[in-house]
């Protein structure tokens, strides 16, 4: 049987050190997350609401680590009844294993909202909304909740090896309920988010869409940036969470791996690493989380400035304001617009499609399919050169 990381001081004192650093950071990455998320308005979407849960399941995976890997040393855990009844709530990590459970539903749930949104955009089928994503969210901890529940009938103290463990009534519970977690948040989630995210890729990079080429272009780069973080999350979940899945199912089914030893609480620390690289996937591969958290940590003075900018008005901080991240976005689609419908100007000027009269109306429209598409370039061009002009002018 291998050594317990309880018996062995130099064990303890570089798992201690290790978990203190993990817990720090990813306490203090995830909280920021949360502030990014809340704080600015632009970010209060269905889609970063799921990964506000997710940061807030992170935030419990790692506070709940702390007191069974860092603060058991700093004081002598009672036996007995309320040894045990510690053992449940706090020295167990039993909450640690809620949060994980909760942090995968949240995945799944994002998976799926990425799937709809990206193939199937025009229906409402799947379709995330603030209301739906309040009883998503819910239904998360409630389905975490009843998983868990028999942790907290069978954890208790073990005084010979100083370490919370769990005692199943028989062999053949534990190995049930050790092997549905293998199943239930490590194969089955992992494959769901496989097949989805292969359809979403398969639609973003390798399919041309059939829509408008005018807008086109703008919202295939905002889907491919939060497809790519969550895509980037997911992965990073599947490397981290799988082996200690693996490892506590062994646990119950081969004598050579003993629930606490060292191997097992190496996979925890993998675990927690998960929580902690989270908030990094957010801030360098979504370029928009990444400007809002800069502006976070502007000084006092240039609050102003960003209050300017998440209500699209200019700022006073001399930056060059024709930034895309800086313009409203509905600028950055009407340029688009221009870029798109410049080259149909000369055109629209040679065979004299005026897009409007005096009234707002279109004047004239050809009865063939290539003159109409003509014509809606023209109205295109006209609408987005207005736009573009308004903005410079407020500049």
């Amino acid at each position: 049987m291998m050594t317990f990381y309880t018996q062995s001081l130099s064990a303890q004192i570089a798992i201690t050190s290790v978990f203190s650093i993990l817990v720090l950071i990813s306490v203090v990455g995830n909280i920021l997350a949360c502030i990014v998320i809340l704080a600015n308005r632009s970010m209060r979407t269905p889609m970063n609401y799921l990964i506000l849960n997710l940061a807030l399941a992170d935030i419990m995976v790692v506070s709940f680590v702390t007191p069974r890997f860092i603060f058991i040393h700093a004081f002598d855990h009672p036996d007995g009844l309320l040894g045990t009844l510690i053992c449940k709530l706090f020295t167990g990590s039993n909450f640690s294993w809620l949060g994980g459970s909760a942090s995968v539903y949240s995945l799944v749930a994002i998976s799926v909202e990425r799937y709809f949104a990206v193939v199937h955009p025009y229906g409402n089928r799947g379709k995330l909304t603030m209301k739906r994503v309040k009883y998503v969210i819910a239904g998360c901890w409630v389905l975490a909740v009843a998983f868990n529940l028999p942790l907290f009938f069978t954890m208790q103290y073990n005084p010979e090896i100083d370490f919370c463990t769990e005692y199943w009534p028989a062999m053949w519970m534990a190995r049930v309920y050790s092997t549905s977690w293998l199943i239930f948040f490590g194969a089955l989630p992992i494959a769901l988010m496989t097949v989805l995210y292969a359809r979403v890729i398969r639609r973003l990079w390798f399919k041309r869409d059939q829509g408008s080429r005018v807008t086109q272009a703008a919202v295939l780069k905002s889907r491919k940036r939060v497809t790519k973080m969550v895509i980037t999350v997911s992965l990073v979940y599947s490397v981290t969470w799988f082996p200690v899945l693996i490892i506590y199912m062994l646990n119950y089914f081969h004598d050579s791996q003993q629930y606490g030893n060292i191997v097992y609480i190496i996979g925890i620390v993998i675990v927690t690493f998960n929580s902690c690289v989270n908030p990094f996937v957010y801030v360098f591969v979504n370029e928009r989380f990444r400007n809002h958290l800069k502006r976070l940590f502007r000084l006092p003075c240039q609050g102003a400035n960003r209050m300017n900018l998440e209500r699209g008005e200019p700022t006073n901080d001399g930056a060059d304001s024709s930034s895309q991240h800086h313009r409203p976005a509905i600028y950055v689609v009407a340029q688009e617009l221009g870029k798109r419908c410049k080259s149909r100007e000369s055109t629209c000027e040679q065979e004299n499609l005026t897009p409007h009269n005096q009234h707002g109306n279109v004047t004239k429209r050809s009865s063939s399919a290539t003159d109409n598409g003509k014509a809606m370039y023209c109205e295109a061009f006209q609408i987005s050169t207005n736009l573009v002009k308004g903005w410079q002018n407020t500049k």
